[in-house]
């Protein structure tokens, strides 16, 4: 067996986890910088945000896919249930009617259903079928809970047609009420995108005037002013103190993305760092509240971070702010 086959069925059997590729190739690509740069802040630093980049994003690209492909299987479950139920009622087998499913359209279920026809043309049990299905929709509560019953209603010898036609029922049912709650609260998904581009404004305003303050402060204190503004990092200069970290973390920030140096860098700094967190966590309150999962918060945490650090960086670079 060649080096390309071991590869694979290591991929297949789970032996090599396909997710763990990212994370390993940023772990190598900040190793290399750190070695590589050793002493430039600035490149270390940029090594570590792309690091972070390769190994996050694409995570959380692939969570979200998955969110949505348990999300259409969902939707599609009422439909393969009923049709399962009229062909048994047309004397058909649990089987053979799993087989003239697998010949109809239902979507992402499509391939879950060829699937599972498959496992039972090679002669594994119904049930056994019906398990490894429920496992791997292990992200699903609903279908879990689904296929148990059909696969207990099924080994009891009870009316599987009646109990398919009552889940189905029930499934309808749910996405309904979750279709009208989404539209409810969609309203409330557009106010939190306002409030965080209200937040990037509010710091727009805070830069554009903290800073000009800041550059008259030699002026004021020569004048004999007593309320004037003052680089919070001064009196971390040279110093080891553990309440000095965050002066060592913005130094850093403005080194990497050029913020400008001494209180401006502290303070261009920070109000980046906020944007950036403020966007994740926003967010993931979105995919909360609209779809009621954190991982379709992805998308909006994605969405605002992004807009959020883009619109700082190019007011930063173009001296507007």
């Amino acid at each position: 067996m060649n080096i390309k086959k071991i590869l694979n069925t290591k991929l297949d059997t789970g032996l090599i986890n396909k997710r763990m590729l990212p994370p390993v190739i940023a772990a190598v690509l900040m190793f290399i910088g750190i070695i590589l740069f050793w002493g430039n802040g600035a490149m270390i630093g940029n090594f570590i945000l792309l690091g972070l980049v390769i190994g996050v994003i694409p995570y959380v690209i692939i969570s979200y896919f998955d969110f949505e492909k348990i999300r259409a299987i969902e939707d599609q479950l009422p439909l393969f249930l009923l049709d399962l139920a009229e062909t048994q009622k047309a004397g058909m087998g649990f089987p053979d009617a799993l087989k003239i499913a697998a010949k109809t359209d239902y979507g992402k279920l499509s391939d879950e259903i060829i699937k599972m026809n498959n496992q039972l043309s090679w002669g594994i049990s119904l049930q056994e079928v019906l398990r490894r299905f429920s496992k791997r929709m292990d992200k699903s509560n609903s279908i879990r809970r689904v296929v148990g019953i059909i696969n207990e209603a099924y080994s009891s010898g009870g009316d599987i047609v009646r109990t398919m036609e009552a889940i189905a029922e029930d499934i309808v049912t749910v996405n309904e009420v979750e279709k009208e709650r989404k539209s409810m609260m969609f309203q409330h998904v557009l106010v939190m995108y306002a409030i965080y581009f209200i937040f990037i404004g509010i710091i727009i305003g805070l830069s554009k005037t903290l800073i000009p303050m800041l550059e008259m402060n030699v002026e004021a204190a020569a004048m004999g002013g007593i309320m004037t503004f003052q680089d919070p990092c001064t009196t971390c200069i040279a110093s080891s103190q553990l309440y000095c970290i965050s002066c060592v973390i913005y130094g850093f920030v403005c080194q990497m993305f050029n913020l400008g140096a001494g209180a401006a860098c502290y303070y261009n700094a920070l109000f980046l760092i906020m944007a950036v967190v403020q966007g994740i966590f926003t967010g993931l309150v979105c995919g909360q509240i609209g779809e009621n999962s954190i991982v379709a918060g992805f998308k909006h945490s994605l969405i605002m971070t992004f807009s959020g650090f883009g619109i700082l960086m190019i007011l930063f670079q173009t001296g507007l702010i």
